[in-house]
């Protein structure tokens, strides 16, 4: 499984592309044009790079399904206890593996406990002290996840590892932002999740260049086993597993948390209960029990004998669309915690525009920016509209009286216009929610596509690929976001 030394032409060649791939990376980009230009010159070169390094396995070479029975074993013996739930293929939820029950489980019962003895995190033992010692102190800091995906690697092509059958359970290609095409990530143009993943393919990239040039032969755990393939496996699986949990296992200074890879629990798939009216969504709840040193996972509904094969989830967190696309690689449709960001202004011709750019400024708002909002009427946000956007829509819908009014009045008084859940007159209201519809209905011209063209791409072309349909259900979502403000106005 491990790679085999390159000649001295191939090695030569190697360095010469981990050169350019660095000089790219490092080069200014600023305009989206600009940023997809880099990214496809990266990507380009990163191309050459894996016709160069040789092709080294992250699995068994066997379907994930045969490696489960050893797996579950495995994690018995060593501390898990499962009740009533085991591994399935969950094929209608993106075509992996999940969890589901496999018998009658009762309200309150604890499912999964995991020990911490099956955590799989970076130690204090020698090898991963001599990594950290040799990776900069700042990449640490920002991307701590880069040195656990560095250890993964160290696990997965160590001879004998206790951990292989967890690995081997493991996908061989992740739908991250690090398995997309130039093509694939075209399709994220004007979106929120477009900046994001280019920056975390650029930093990859990056770290994957320094790591080759001054860190790979120093250490003998990553000497034959270190490629760009199996880096960004190893990003891939920590970014989309990796769990945040609140002890510093490891002992090392400064920390209060550990992040760590958790065996038969990072199975199950995520789901927010009650969304899209699943009531009967069974979403367990999760915690760590820093007395007894172990991960518990509790069912707080009943699954009767008459709900066999149910299955599982557990909630990964509240992010937006563009998060989960990116750091988790799936779509939550209608997630109720999504935001999008847009850039908004007060027009320079709109009637009584100083008097407007008056009040927005005791207000302490922007004239411009990007501002945030979810999906009106569903979102769980606190606000669902950020101050700055509630500000600039409230004042730019005001007649001149009511500019007047707003200005006149005390500081505290006029500051609740920034509040989306504030009182307001019903005319001020309506206004508003038919200049947020507008402007709404324009950045929705703004994409490449129509809400229609996207629902028929998917709808007619079945054999499409699953990257590619992955982001263009992401794009639908985010144009439903901003429709859900048009259509809340044209119901009133």
């Amino acid at each position: 499984m491990t790679n085999k030394a390159l000649s001295k032409g191939k090695a030569k060649e190697l360095n010469g592309l981990i050169e350019e791939l660095l000089q790219r990376g490092f080069a200014d980009a600023n305009t989206n044009d600009e940023l997809l230009a880099q990214h496809r010159h990266m990507c380009g070169v990163l191309d050459r790079i894996r016709r160069v390094e040789p092709k080294l396995r992250t699995t068994n070479g066997r379907p994930r399904m045969e490696n489960v029975d050893q797996f579950t074993r495995w994690a018995g013996e060593h501390g898990c206890e499962l009740a009533n739930v085991r591994i399935a293929e969950h094929t209608e939820y993106g075509g992996g593996l999940g969890l589901e029950s496999s018998g009658p489980i009762p309200a309150g019962q604890s499912i999964i406990t995991v020990p911490r003895g099956l955590f799989f995190y970076v130690t204090n033992e020698p090898r991963y002290r001599k990594l950290l010692e040799l990776m900069p102190g700042a990449m640490m800091r920002e991307q701590g996840n880069i040195m656990l995906a560095l250890a993964l690697i160290m696990e997965r092509f160590r001879a004998k590892s206790f951990w292989k059958p967890y690995l081997d359970l493991l996908p061989d290609r992740y739908t991250t932002p690090l398995y997309y095409t130039p093509d694939d990530m075209a399709e994220l143009v004007d979106t929120d999740a477009f900046q994001p993943a280019l920056k975390l393919c650029k930093h990859i990239a990056r770290q994957y260049g320094f790591i080759r040039k001054y860190v790979q032969e120093k250490v003998d755990d990553l000497r034959d086993c270190f490629t760009y393939d199996v880096f960004r496996w190893a990003v891939s699986t920590v970014m989309t597993r990796q769990n945040k949990v609140p002890v510093n296992l490891a002992e090392f200074d400064g920390m209060d948390f550990t992040l760590a890879l958790i065996p038969f629990w990072d199975m199950a798939n995520h789901a927010y209960a009650d969304v899209r009216g699943d009531v009967d969504r069974c979403v367990a709840e999760t915690c760590y029990n820093a007395g007894s040193e172990q991960l518990e996972c509790t069912l707080t509904r009943e699954i009767d004998a008459t709900s066999a094969k149910k299955p599982i989830f557990i909630v990964y967190g509240t992010r937006t669309d563009a998060e989960y696309l990116v750091h988790n690689g799936f779509v939550c449709p209608q997630n109720p915690y999504t935001s999008v960001q847009k850039r908004f202004t007060l027009v320079p011709a709109i009637p009584l525009y100083k008097e407007r750019s008056h009040l927005l400024e005791l207000l302490g708002m922007p004239l411009t920016g990007v501002f945030s909002f979810g999906l009106n009427g569903v979102s769980r946000l606190p606000d669902p509209i950020s101050p700055e956007l509630i500000s600039l829509a409230r004042v730019s819908a005001m007649t001149e009286k009511e500019l007047e009014h707003y200005t006149a009045l005390e500081a505290n008084e006029r500051q609740t216009l920034a509040s989306y859940h504030t009182l307001l007159p019903v005319e001020l209201c309506a206004r508003t929610d038919r200049w947020l519809a507008t402007v709404m209905k324009i950045m929705l011209l703004r994409y490449p596509t129509t809400i229609e063209q996207d629902e028929a791409l998917l709808k007619t072309n079945r054999q499409m690929h699953h990257i590619r349909r992955l982001l263009i259900e992401y794009r639908l979502e985010e144009k439903l976001t901003l429709r859900s403000w048009i259509v809340a106005n044209r119901d009133k």
